[in-house]
């Protein structure tokens, strides 16, 4: 299964987040205007529809697909998957994930 994920920088650590549909008891992303990201957990409705349905335009929650213990990147692979505005793809099959480390836009 390939997936399209974007990489975050959260206190000096790399999460992976995919666009999927986020859900009751899923961890979330969110940012404002693609800028400060942070950890949401959608606990309940009402934390789901506060980062799904935001009056805000900016407000923008990612589905976190991946944390830092799960992730096997070096900084320079870091530093080039930013560049490209932290958004690649992944292959993931019975024997793990293999990271398309090419920036996409």
């Amino acid at each position: 299964m390939i997936k399209k994920v974007k990489l975050f920088m959260i206190d000096e650590k790399p999460y992976l987040a995919s666009l999927d549909a986020i859900q009751i008891g899923d961890k979330a992303i969110v940012t404002v205007g693609g800028q400060y990201p942070s950890i949401v957990e959608c606990k309940s409705e009402t934390t789901l529809k506060l980062i799904t349905e935001s009056k805000l335009k900016l407000t923008q929650p990612f589905k976190l697909f991946l944390e830092p213990d799960k992730i096997d990147l070096t900084e320079a692979q870091i530093e080039t998957i930013l560049q490209g505005e932290g958004v690649f793809e992944i292959e993931m099959s019975s024997s793990g994930i293999k990271y398309n480390l090419e920036p996409n836009n």
